[in-house]
């Protein structure tokens, strides 16, 4: 099946989290990047799965440009400084796993290539992005420890009503992780009651689509 094998190409301990892409209304398209993938490289560095098929568990980043001055050398040179602040989140139940802010400073000849420089100054090794990200992967793993026989009458209902984008966005999102009550294991029946032809169609949809995390405080 499409989705099984999308789901098994992980490994047998993953867990599923998605980066949004940072809003570019304060940095460059290009800045926005740089932090999307600086992101994606610290979930990964940290054992989680970096996915698009689920917008279950996000992580959010928030980017204010909180100054940018011109120094007195010459050629003039600019420094910004930034607040990135990070959320991770499990988007359905609008419950806030962790949240960080880190202060990042960049030079540039120019605006917007002092942003990039701070930007850029964020590593995917960050200590406060691993304890953060360390934090989520507990809460996950608890979640399902104690939810799992809740989560899959959840997938069932939304999969009889029709909801396939929501019963498989929930169903990527269950770690393939050996303890959790056959949390993982017990869903893969669930697939069959889905054909492969909606399975497509939903992860597609899911992929392309911006979760509304509208509920976050920002």
């Amino acid at each position: 099946m499409i989705l099984f094998l999308a789901v098994a190409s992980f490994s047998a301990e993953a867990q599923n989290l998605r980066v949004l892409t940072p809003s570019t209304s304060n940095i460059s398209n290009d800045a926005a990047l740089t932090l999307y993938n600086r992101l994606n490289q610290a979930v990964t560095l940290n054992g989680i799965g970096s996915t698009d098929n689920s917008n279950k568990f996000l992580m959010i980043p928030s980017v204010i440009v909180t100054s940018i001055e011109a120094t007195a050398t010459a050629p003039i040179n600019y420094v910004a400084e930034l607040e990135i602040t990070i959320y991770i989140v499990d988007n359905s139940r609008k419950l806030l796993f962790a949240q960080e802010t880190l202060v990042k400073k960049g030079v540039g000849e120019n605006e917007t290539k002092a942003v990039m420089e701070a930007v850029k100054s964020l590593k995917a090794r960050d200590p406060k992005l691993k304890k953060i990200i360390t934090i989520a992967k507990d809460k996950i793993v608890e979640y399902y420890n104690t939810e799992c026989d809740n989560v899959i009458k959840t997938i069932n209902t939304y999969i009889e009503m029709g909801m396939y984008d929501e019963a498989l966005s929930e169903l990527n999102a269950i770690p393939q992780i050996d303890g959790l009550n056959g949390c993982y294991d017990n869903t893969l029946n669930i697939l069959i009651k889905i054909s492969q032809e909606q399975q497509s169609s939903s992860q597609t949809a899911i992929k392309n689509s911006d979760p509304d995390v509208s509920w976050i405080n920002k």
